[in-house]
Order: C-alpha cells, then sequence, then structure tokens
C-alpha cells in the first residue's frame, strides 16, 4: 500500500484537472463543481500532513474514492451541456430586479412564531424530564439519553414540534442574508436575531442545525446572480472600512464573506463540542495525533474533516480486500441506505439504522462520507450512479436558479449540503428535507398572498413592488 501522502496528492491533482475540465466544458455550473472539488481537496491536503498518522488503504478503495470524484464533476458537465448549452438561463420578470427574494416581514414573523413555539416545547420537556439546568451545567447526559435502547430527549418530543425546529436554519438564513426580505432588517436588528436564533439552535444539543444554517447562507451568498459592483456614496455616514468593503470587487466580498461563516462555524463547533465532551481527547489517547496538532487546540475539527474520508477506504478495504476483527462490514443494502428516511416513513417496513458504527482509522469515527451509503447499496456502482445524479441534479437546480426565489432558495439548500461531502449525505436526512419544503413553503405563500391582493384590488402599502409584478404574471 501506498503512503496516504501519495494518494492524497495524486487526488488533489487530479481534482484541479477536473475543475479545470469542467470550466471549459459546463461553465455554467462551474461553481458547484469548485465547491465540491475545494471542500474534498481541503481534506485529502489535511490527511496527506499527516498530522493524525491515519491508517493506509488500498489501491481499490482509492479507486473507489476517485470513481465518487471524477463521477461528480462528469455528472457536473453532462447537465450543462444538456440544459444550459453554454448559456446560463435568465431569469424572467421581476426576478430580474429582485431574483433573491423569499418571502415577507409578516411571513417571517409567523415562521419565527412557529419556530418560537417549538422551542419552548422543547424546554417544557427538558424541565419534566432532565431539568433545564443540566443544558448548562451537564448537557452530555441530555446527549447521552436514548444510547442504550431509550427514548432520546428530542424523540420525547412531539413530532410537530421537533418538525418545527428544523425552521430554525431557514430564520437563520433569512436574517444573516439581506435581500431574502422584502423590508430587510436594519443590521442591529439582524445581528441580535442571529445571536438569538444560534443561541436556540446551540441549545438543541446538535451541530447539524447551526452547520447547516451557516453553509446555507454561504450558499446563498455564493450563488447569488452577479450585480453590478456597490460603489459607496459621497458623504456617507458609514465609516472608512464600509466604504472600501462596499467599492471592493464581489469576488473579493465573497472570499470575505465565506471566510467570517467559517470562523463562526469553528467556533460553534468548538463550543457545542466542548459543551458535549466532544474535544478530540480520544483521539490524543489513541496516539495517533501528532503534538504539533495537539497544541493547537484544533484536534476535534480537524478530526471531523479528514476522519470521514479514511472511515471510507478502510470501509471498502474491510468488505472488499481484507475483513477486520474490529469491524462488521454492512451488508449490501440494494437502495435502503440511500433512500432511509422514506423507508423510515412507511410503517412496517425495515430501514437501515442511520447511527453507523465505529471504525478504526487510526482515530475511532463514525463518519463515511457522502459516498457511504451509495456503496452500502451498490457498492461501485452505487458510487458511480449516486455521484452522477447527485451532480447532476445540484447543476439542473443551479442553472436554473434565477427562474424564481423558490428555485434559487431550494438550489441554495441542495448546493449547501455539497460542502458536507467529506462528512455525509445530509439530503436524505430529516433536517435538510424538511428544510427545503419549509424555504418552498414561505415562497409559495409570499406569492399567493400577493396574487391574492391583487386580485381583489388591494395594493397593499408595504407590498413590494416585485411580488405585485409576480401576482400579474400568475394571472
Amino acid at each position: 500500500m501506498f503512503p496516504n501522502l501519495i494518494w492524497c496528492a495524486a487526488l488533489v491533482a487530479l481534482l484541479v484537472a477536473l475543475t479545470f475540465g469542467v470550466r471549459a466544458i459546463g461553465r455554467p455550473v462551474l461553481t458547484v463543481a469548485v465547491v465540491h472539488n475545494a471542500i474534498w481537496a481541503g481534506a485529502l491536503a489535511l490527511i496527506g500532513t499527516n498530522l493524525i498518522d491515519y491508517k493506509t488503504s488500498s489501491t481499490l478503495a482509492w479507486a473507489t474514492l476517485a470513481t465518487g470524484l471524477v463521477a461528480f464533476n462528469a455528472g457536473a458537465a453532462i447537465i450543462s451541456m444538456l440544459l444550459a448549452r453554454g448559456r446560463p438561463i435568465r431569469a424572467r420578470g421581476w426576478l430580474r430586479t429582485r431574483p433573491t427574494y423569499l418571502t415577507t416581514r409578516p411571513l417571517f414573523f409567523v415562521a419565527l412564531g412557529l419556530y418560537a413555539a417549538a422551542f419552548l416545547t422543547y424546554l417544557v420537556s427538558l424541565q419534566l424530564r432532565f431539568g433545564l439546568a443540566t443544558i448548562l451545567e451537564h448537557p452530555s447526559i441530555i446527549r447521552r439519553a436514548g444510547q442504550h435502547g431509550g427514548v432520546s430527549y428530542l424523540e420525547s418530543m412531539p413530532l410537530p414540534a421537533r418538525l418545527l425546529l428544523y425552521l430554525g436554519p431557514v430564520l437563520f438564513a433569512i436574517l444573516a442574508y439581506g435581500p431574502a426580505l422584502d423590508r430587510p432588517f436594519k443590521l442591529p436588528t439582524r445581528i441580535v436575531g442571529l445571536v438569538v436564533v444560534a443561541g436556540t439552535m446551540a441549545a438543541l444539543l446538535q451541530r447539524s442545525n447551526l452547520f447547516i444554517a451557516i453553509l446555507l447562507v454561504c450558499a446563498l451568498y455564493i450563488s447569488r446572480p452577479y450585480t453590478e459592483r456597490q460603489v459607496a456614496p459621497e458623504n456617507t455616514r458609514r465609516g472608512h472600512l464600509a466604504a472600501l468593503w462596499a467599492r471592493a470587487p464581489r469576488p473579493v466580498r465573497l472570499v470575505a464573506s465565506v471566510a467570517l461563516l467559517g470562523i463562526v462555524a469553528l467556533a460553534a463547533f468548538q463550543g457545542v463540542g466542548g459543551a458535549l465532551g466532544k474535544s478530540g481527547q480520544q483521539a490524543i489517547w489513541s496516539g495517533a495525533v501528532s503534538q504539533p496538532l495537539e497544541r493547537t487546540g484544533l484536534t476535534a475539527p480537524f478530526q471531523y474533516y479528514t476522519a470521514g474520508t479514511v472511515a471510507f477506504l478502510q470501509m471498502v478495504d474491510a468488505t472488499e480486500v481484507q475483513p477486520r476483527k474490529d469491524y462488521d462490514p454492512e451488508p449490501q443494502t440494494w437502495g435502503a441506505s440511500t433512500f432511509g428516511l422514506v423507508l423510515k416513513a412507511v410503517p412496517g417496513v425495515p430501514h437501515v439504522d442511520p447511527i453507523s458504527p465505529f471504525i478504526d482509522t487510526g482515530v475511532m469515527t463514525n463518519v463515511y462520507t457522502w459516498l457511504a451509503p451509495y456503496y452500502q447499496d451498490l457498492r461501485l456502482g452505487g458510487v458511480l450512479i449516486g455521484s452522477l445524479l447527485y451532480a447532476m441534479l445540484a447543476g439542473w437546480l443551479f442553472i436554473r436558479r434565477n427562474e424564481s426565489q423558490t428555485m434559487f432558495w431550494i438550489q441554495a439548500a441542495l448546493l449547501a449540503t455539497v460542502f458536507l461531502a467529506p462528512f455525509a449525505t445530509r439530503l436524505n436526512s430529516a433536517l435538510v428535507v424538511t428544510m427545503i419544503v419549509y424555504v418552498a413553503a414561505l415562497s409559495l405563500a409570499t406569492r399567493w398572498l400577493a396574487s391574492r391582493a391583487l386580485n381583489r384590488g388591494v395594493l397593499a402599502a408595504d407590498l413590494a413592488p416585485e411580488h405585485q409584478e409576480a401576482g400579474r404574471s400568475e394571472r
């Protein structure tokens, strides 16, 4: 077996070549390919540093991973050639002026009220079962509830309340992304709202909600249609830094915004993980973590970002190359892993346990990248087909994102899951599916109310011109 460094360097070079290939063949979906390739290249580059002494893997395992990477880029290029024909689809009608508009203030407050009611139900449930002080004093006790056949702390809540808690990422994105509302709140109000919503998601003791919220905001800014560069007006009240920000090229503002959100995500990861006892200490005790990495205090995020890739490679080896005593390979599931959420919702139908077993990669982990369900279903063919179709769906939505605000926000939600490629599949999770439903519901409700008001001949004073035009188009 070759050292991890050689394989990682080869795959990073492959990803660079694939990026230029998509740029030449399928330019309209280049953003989707860049997000996918960059997030994978980052994970591979870190694995190659050997800051964690991960186990080596066979040529077959690395070839299986490479198949998924190539298939995703091929899918993006194919859908671009089939649908876009080299030209991005133009926005229609009122979307040319404000293509990323999602909803109005009144509907936002309705959604906020529903989320607040669900969060209050969550607090009452915790108080009855654990006591509210446990959230601050011993949150790990709450998380461990239900691990041995009992009822978890979230499952003890009514199902409608649990589903409404998934409004958190949508509300966070609306506050963080200014053009999401017809009348955006002032910056101080948005900051306070972001802190409150982020605090409630952290109190759920689930990092996934907060991560998806931040990644959704990143996806919104990345996929936002190009607009003319903003130039700070003369005699402005804004400070010097604000004026420089307004004059900066869009790519600079985009990279800076994503970097800032990345810092927030890292802080949230460290904060919530530390409260739950997930500080990377077990990895350090394994002896696989190098001293330089241990001294940084970033062992946990490093492991979270990189261990899934090695776990997938080890899973392939344990299944097809050499059985292991410490890992029992999952039997081939023939679609049950990929469509687990659907099967779980059907009474009486057996489904795959969404919690994967731990495997020793040098450090223990139970995260296997988003390729794992495809591999468990159809082995190498599943990796090929699953990655190809995922890219085609993401590319199709991205190319058509300017056709409606509903399409724009749905594609952003899907693009947010691409950031999680080295971690786990999220498209088939209740969180992402419910979030997409909420986005579509808010957008369609906004358009329906605008059309209804126009049909009645009532033009509300606070109704945005864009929605008035939307109502006319629907007539």
